[in-house]
């Protein structure tokens, strides 16, 4: 015998990962043997076991390759995740995922309970971008769901994009300094559980009166990604000048350029995707903050067209809750101090008078002991980048000159 293969598989591992230490942190990672091609795109995300449902969802939307991270909030979480793997409501294309599945420390004490609760959500997403197995990735929440031949059409379209000859591009043989966005919406109680099919039916739903769809946060989240532009035929109103014309349909993108507390989605080349900023917890900067490290190094923003993808209603307010939300007590106290009253329980905003006191993104992001960005992160950038940086720097200025930047405030939703 010349030649030995050792092969893991999911079962052994989170075997594995029940009978270990309790208080031993582990990672479990199962790459995908399945070939990817030279433009294949991955989706990442990352989960807990509460919303297998959801990424069975995506699954079911996605027909590339996925990388996804799974992490385990509680002790039993390896069984109820090992049980949906051996299920009959598991999706056959599970040989596409590339797993990563994180167990925390489960050891009994207030810093071991706060550190597990905190969900840690850049780190999930660094994880999961470290087993993608193609050259080019598209980070996404999972509660989202990717628009109809998402991946043929940012295979096609959207790689050219990143890969077309710029000035942007010209100095580096692998920096690809161009984010193709895709557009973001999230779906109204009125929404009839079909799909839109194509740009014009999710134009439908955002013309609607009321609207069905609209982008999520029109001041900052997602409000550049200008929907105007993404319904309209005619081409951006300003010609692409960093654009091949031979190479590229420049109907088929707009560019836009970076807005203070941007939050998208986007395709970036794996080789040039910057590291999430795992500091962040939960909700709140995580995703603000990576979009500011691009622009800080002049990425180009361009939003792709019949791309898109759309968060289903919110039905279940307890289903959505983050982990840390059975630390938070009515009142919105700081999640720290009820740990150490051995307080906790999950926040009802049904019945209080003021939903800022009991929403635990509210409260989570006015802890003092979390890292924030407005109190963190950006003096941190400023003091690196100068304190412009958050002014558009790789957006063409004929485009720049046409928007006004800085309306984003600490006011805005999350205190962000």
């Amino acid at each position: 015998m010349y030649r030995v293969r050792l092969d893991l598989d999911v079962a052994t591992g989170l075997r594995q990962l029940r009978n270990s230490d309790p208080g031993q942190p582990l990672v479990l990672e199962l790459p995908s043997t399945k070939p990817v091609g030279p433009t294949d795109v991955t989706l990442v995300t990352q989960l807990s076991v509460s919303r297998l449902e959801r990424f069975e969802r995506m699954l079911a939307s996605w027909d590339g390759p996925l990388a996804v991270a799974i992490y385990l909030v509680d002790e039993t979480d390896a069984a109820t995740l090992d049980d949906h793997l051996k299920s009959s409501a598991r999706s056959p294309v599970w040989d596409r995922v590339s797993l990563v599945v994180v167990k925390p420390d489960f050891s009994v004490g207030e810093e071991a309970l706060l550190t597990r609760l905190r969900y840690p959500i850049n780190r999930l997403r660094n994880l999961a971008l470290s087993v993608a197995p193609s050259a080019y990735v598209l980070v996404v929440d999972v509660d989202f769901v990717p628009s109809p031949g998402m991946h043929s059409i940012l295979s096609s379209r959207g790689v050219p994009l990143i890969e077309h000859t710029s000035s942007l591009n010209s100095r580096s043989p692998t920096l690809r300094k161009t984010a193709v966005v895709i557009p973001t919406f999230a779906l109204s109680p009125a929404f009839d559980g079909r799909y839109p099919n194509s740009t014009r039916e999710l134009e439908a739903l955002v013309t609607s009166d009321p609207p069905v769809a609209t982008l999520t946060d029109l001041n900052a989240g997602h409000g550049p990604t200008l929907p105007s532009l993404l319904f309209s035929d005619t081409t951006s109103p300003v010609p692409p000048a960093s654009l091949n014309a031979d190479a590229l349909d420049p109907a088929a993108s707009y560019q836009v350029c970076y807005e203070p507390q941007w939050e998208p989605y986007y395709l970036l080349a794996r080789a040039s995707h910057p590291l999430y900023d795992e500091r962040f917890t939960d909700q709140g900067g995580d995703k603000q903050s990576h979009a500011l490290v691009l622009n800080a190094l002049g990425y180009e923003f361009r939003v792709a067209r019949d791309v898109w993808v759309v968060h289903p209603p919110r039905e279940d307010r307890a289903a959505e809750e983050w982990p840390a939300a059975r630390l938070v007590q009515r009142g919105g106290r700081p999640e720290h101090a009820l740990a150490a009253e051995g307080g906790g329980g999950l926040a009802g905003a049904a019945d209080a008078e003021d939903d800022s006191l009991t929403h635990f993104n509210l409260a989570a992001q006015r802890d003092e002991s979390r890292f924030r960005y407005f109190q963190d992160w950006l003096p941190e950038m400023e003091r690196m980048w100068g304190a412009n940086v958050r002014w558009p720097r790789g957006c063409d200025a004929r485009v720049a000159g046409r928007r006004s930047f800085g309306r984003a405030r600490a006011g805005t939703v999350f205190g962000l």
